[in-house]
């Protein structure tokens, strides 16, 4: 039986339903990924999957179908974190997209366009996060060594008055 839903209470559940799964607060005990549908419920301590895998000596990646298995046999290795999110947001594409079972050509493109903005808007998400938290470490360190290291420098003026 898949899961499918378009519908923002069915994800709202399924979030609340993984949350009281691994529950409340629980985070990897190794890399601290909190998110709930990414911990391993059974694991002892708590592990995300990346962390599991590696624990466990298997891939840390999987193969996705970026257009869904029913439009495309094209897939792309990902880390395992990174499949359990785009295949979450599978389920918010309309069921007919994503089970084309007639093998509709229009279906397939459909499938193709709403896989690959899934794929870079969570490409995207990811690299402002980094470079965010780059420039946040960047801050932090050198303001450690250096204190107020803007003033007096090309930068002063940036911050908010």
């Amino acid at each position: 039986m898949q899961r499918r839903s378009n519908d923002p209470i069915k994800t709202a559940a399924r979030k609340a339903k993984a949350q009281r799964r691994v529950g409340q607060g629980a985070a990897c005990t190794r890399c601290g990924d909190g998110r709930p549908d990414m911990l391993v419920r059974s694991s002892r301590p708590k592990l995300c999957l990346k962390c599991y895998a590696l624990e466990n000596g298997t891939k840390t990646t999987q193969s996705h179908h970026v257009a869904g298995r029913a439009n495309s046999p094209l897939t792309v290795e990902i880390s395992v974190t990174d499949h359990r999110t785009l295949s979450e947001a599978q389920y918010e594409w309309p069921p007919e997209t994503l089970r084309n079972v007639d093998g509709s050509p229009l279906l397939c493109a459909a499938g193709a366009l709403r896989g690959t903005c899934d794929f870079i808007a969570e490409l995207i998400l990811r690299l402002i996060e980094c470079c965010a938290e780059f420039l946040e470490n960047l801050d932090a360190w050198l303001r450690e060594k250096y204190g107020l290291w803007w003033n007096n420098t090309p930068f002063d003026g940036w911050q908010r008055k």
